[in-house]
């Protein structure tokens, strides 16, 4: 590989990075964990309960999804059309 050492050197410093930041204190959640507390916050579980719950729609959401997916859609369905109509002629 071209670049191999370049990319041996890149892999080494971030293992060594990576392995600096294990435990509670990993980057992103330090500001959500608390010592005072016996848990702490995982903003994962809270999005995962949040995909699980059902989505509710608004009386108009229907019909903007059906409006929506026929503006495009229509283009490529009228273009289909019109080579089957050419391949037809032939």
């Amino acid at each position: 590989m071209m670049f191999q050492s370049k990319l041996d050197r890149a892999m080494a410093w971030l293992k060594e990075k990576n392995k600096e930041q294990s435990g509670p204190y990993e980057k992103g959640t330090e500001e959500f964990y608390d010592e005072n507390q016996l848990d702490h916050y995982d903003p994962r579980a809270e999005w995962l309960a949040e995909e699980n719950e059902k989505m509710e729609l608004e009386k108009g959401d229907i019909l903007a999804i059906i409006i929506s997916a026929f503006l495009v859609f229509s283009p490529i369905i009228l273009f289909l059309i019109l080579i089957l109509i050419l391949v037809m002629k032939l």
